[in-house]
Formats: structure tokens, sequence, C-alpha cells
């Protein structure tokens, strides 16, 4: 979504990683990542099995067309749920910087 909706201002991506089965083209992340250009904060597990950090966080990050001073990945102790409190604390401090915080 963040690829083509231009409504949309900022992105938080949990669990997110590229995916290396046959996809068809119009529905394969790897020709939409690079199409991406807005803030974006992804939060993985470091023992992610579906989302492997070296294999497929790392390459989705990296391929993203986001600038790097506006991108971040967090990477935390776990499976590929990122711990609820984690979540929404760092969700929530990138919306603010990004949106402004909630009056």
């Amino acid at each position: 979504m963040p690829a083509v909706e231009p409504r949309l201002k900022v992105s938080a991506l949990g669990g997110a990683g590229l995916l290396f089965q046959r996809a068809q083209p119009e529905a394969d992340a790897i020709n939409f990542v690079s199409r991406i250009t807005i803030p974006v904060l992804m939060l993985n597990g470091r023992y992610d099995h579906y989302f492997p950090v070296e294999t497929s966080q790392i390459p989705m990050y990296q391929l993203l067309g986001t600038p790097a001073e506006h991108k971040r990945h967090v990477i935390s102790e776990g499976g590929h749920n990122v711990p609820r409190a984690q979540l929404i604390e760092e969700t929530l401090d990138w919306l603010d910087r990004y949106l402004g915080p909630v009056q």
C-alpha cells in the first residue's frame, strides 16, 4: 500500500520483509518496495522464522526508496511478533515525529 497510495504520509510495518516465493509481478513486493518514498518504520524480531533478518528484513530495508534519514529498522529480541509494549511505543513515537502529537 505505501508504494501506490498517495494519501499515506508515513508507514509503520510490523513483521515486514521480502518473501522469496513465486508471485505474479503485480503482487510481488520486490517490484514495489523501491517505490516507497514516505517515512518507514520497520519493526521485526531477530529470530523471525518467516522474515529472517539477513535474507528478508535487511534486503527490504535497503531497497526502500525512502531516504536513509526517514527510515528506521527496529529489531527486537524475539520471533515474528514484536512485543506489544515496544510496538506501541515505537509506532507512536514514529507517528508523532512525522504527523505531530495528538491534540
